[in-house]
């Protein structure tokens, strides 16, 4: 705390009410952290993290948190194109623990489904952690999401059918690759989790 203020007497740093508050990790390390969490575009996993930064696992994650958490912002509705799609994530059931295995069939069931937008001029992505899939509450998600005179993309989806606004559909059996907003998300989850069973 190498600053003293003559108002209030109280010492201070640069990083005194910043995202590195309180912290005692060098700031080599939060600029290691912040740009390893900022270009990886599959997401990075909090034991990769503490190998690359040479600390503990609980020390990446809740520097990983403090940083996500300074992402955190107030988005205004997207405008223009905007892509939505829905996924749903959570762990395989062969790598759960007995205890937490559902053997309730495949697919969704057991997973968290997530529905996200993304607007296509500035690359902006709001997700959002949904009770169902349903229409009412997709559907609801996008007239917040979006401005009245955005053209929403989406899959075919019956869900989306009958949106307030401009709706244009897309085929992921195509080539067409909007929408498909999903696909990099679980490769993304996959590739964090994957590296954490293999730590």
């Amino acid at each position: 705390m190498p600053f003293h203020c003559r108002d209030c007497r109280r010492q201070f740093s640069v990083k005194t009410n910043t995202v590195m508050h309180r912290s005692k990790l060098g700031y080599q390390k939060w600029v290691v952290a912040i740009y390893q969490m900022t270009t990886n575009l599959k997401g990075i996993s909090s034991m990769k993290l503490s190998r690359d930064l040479g600390v503990t696992q609980k020390t990446a994650w809740h520097l990983a948190h403090r940083i996500r958490e300074a992402w955190d912002q107030v988005i205004e509705q997207f405008g223009g194109g905007v892509e939505v799609d829905e996924t749903y994530v959570g762990g395989l059931e062969k790598n759960k623990h007995e205890w937490k295995k559902q053997r309730a069939g495949r697919g969704a069931v057991g997973k968290t489904p997530v529905v996200g937008a993304r607007e296509c001029g500035s690359g902006q992505v709001v997700t959002e952690v949904v009770r169902s899939t349903d229409k009412m509450t997709l559907q609801s998600f996008v007239h917040r999401q979006t401005s009245p005179d955005a053209t929403v993309y989406t899959d075919e989806a019956s869900a989306y059918i009958g949106i307030r606004r401009k709706h244009e559909t897309v085929n992921h059996s195509a080539s067409d690759q909007r929408a498909d907003a999903d696909g990099l998300a679980k490769r993304g989850e996959k590739q964090t989790h994957d590296d954490f069973r293999r730590a």
